[in-house]
């Protein structure tokens, strides 16, 4: 139940991305035709989960009282665009992957995120050292014809304390975790402080304003197969930063809460191991490395319902991938 828990928080996008991958195959151009089609192809996977651990840091702008505290879980999607279904291939950023179709420079190719029909995958050739295979290019997940939707999930525990001049802690720890099959850290911190105290005419309005900055570090390495082959792991840390300007107002049990800010995420992806490939049986150490970043304007707009001191809330983010957020979890101010 643990190992089904934790890829299911942390490792979703190992177990849906790379499952399918055939590495083999994508190495027969070499590492750098490899990484260069890799990056496109997941995408979505980094951008979505880099916005998506940056939701839940509040659910209220009003600080806690001296050493009150909350302690809650969060969940959230981002939700993937259509534009992140397909990036465009274009034969002049490779050197031994080409369209199989020479009367095409460049073409719209699936996402890891994206369609599985084979009218969809356009053939790509495949060549190194004189030896070409053309097959299609890599399917999509087929996520969206399961259940609808491209979401990218993740989920995190925080807990928050109050200080001193109306400031906020928020702590986000997990400690590593280390199983035959995955490892897992998270670290993240933001600090919410009370601005309306400091503003004269603002400090009489009925509302509470705020402003938060948060950070996130997510470090994780899902091993492929531990038991035969325990040196070939895919690992990807993330980090990200997030600015806010936030506003809440309480309506007796109901709080309503917002803000406006900017977001923003990098991503290292790396294979590790030795692969060999399948038509010329060339072999390749750690043969991916891979770097994504990303950053933009976050808005959110939520509602956060307490029953004594129980607290449910919900928002949703318009930002580059929209995220919504839930989160559940026990207050004492």
């Amino acid at each position: 139940m643990k190992k089904k828990i934790t890829l299911l928080l942390f490792a979703f996008w190992t177990t849906v991305s790379f499952g399918q991958i055939d590495l083999g195959t994508i190495l027969e151009g070499g590492t750098n035709d490899a990484n260069a089609y890799l990056k496109g192809y997941l995408s979505p996977i980094t951008t979505g989960f880099g916005h998506g651990i940056n939701g839940g840091w509040y659910s209220t702008a009003k600080a806690h009282k001296f050493l009150g505290f909350d302690i809650k879980v969060i969940a959230t999607g981002a939700i993937v665009p259509k534009e992140g279904e397909s990036f465009t291939f274009r034969n002049a950023d490779f050197t031994n992957i080409k369209i199989d179709d020479t009367n095409l420079s460049s073409v719209e190719i699936p996402t890891i995120l994206g369609s599985q029909k084979l009218a969809d995958r356009p053939l790509l050739e495949f060549s190194n050292g004189g030896n070409s295979i053309s097959i299609s290019s890599l399917p999509g997940s087929g996520l969206k014809e399961e259940i609808g939707q491209n979401i990218v999930p993740s989920a995190m525990v925080q807990l928050g304390v109050g200080l001193w001049k109306n400031t906020d802690v928020k702590i986000r720890f997990v400690p590593e975790q280390k199983q035959p099959e995955f490892e897992f850290s998270t670290f993240g911190i933001g600090v919410m402080h009370d601005i309306k105290q400091w503003i004269p005419f603002v400090k009489r309005l009925p509302f509470d304003v705020s402003v938060l900055a948060a950070w996130n570090d997510v470090k994780s390495k899902f091993y492929m197969d531990h038991k035969n082959n325990p040196s070939q792991a895919l690992e990807m840390n993330t980090k990200t930063t997030m600015f806010q300007l936030v506003a809440s107002k309480k309506f007796l049990f109901l709080t309503v809460f917002g803000g406006v800010g900017t977001s923003s995420y990098t991503s290292d992806v790396n294979v590790l191991g030795t692969f060999k490939t399948k038509n010329t049986g060339q072999t390749y150490t750690d043969p991916v490395a891979l770097n994504y970043s990303g950053s933009g304007f976050r808005g959110n707009l939520g509602l956060n319902v307490k029953l004594l001191f129980l607290n449910i809330s919900a928002d949703y983010a318009i930002q580059e991938y929209n995220t919504f957020t839930a989160t559940v979890g026990f207050t004492f101010r």
